[in-house]
């Protein structure tokens, strides 16, 4: 996971996150949709924020091949047929003062 700092010189934030997906959540009276940024209808009805991460261990590890694949809310990942560990998490974030 990277960011720009001084004028776009990427920096490492965090190792072995290999794959990131973000959807927002847009409340519609009620209900709440997750979409993508593109799929946004009014950015003023974001209430929440869905994060799901695919972190790889930095070192391969035994003999197993990695032949599974990963959902990251909704995007598939295929199967990376390396020996590095995997695992998905995912969060939901609720924007402060945002939701009613």
């Amino acid at each position: 996971l990277y960011r720009r700092v001084n004028g776009n010189i990427p920096e490492e934030v965090v190792e072995g996150i290999e794959r990131m997906q973000i959807l927002f959540g847009e409340q519609d009276g009620d209900d709440i949709f997750y979409r993508t940024a593109n799929a946004v209808i009014d950015w003023d009805n974001v209430v929440s924020v869905r994060i799901a991460l695919l972190v790889r261990s930095l070192s391969e590890y035994g003999v197993d091949v990695d032949n599974a694949s990963y959902d990251l809310l909704g995007v598939a990942v295929a199967e990376p047929g390396d020996r590095h560990m995997r695992q998905v998490f995912t969060t939901t974030v609720s924007l402060r003062n945002r939701a009613s």
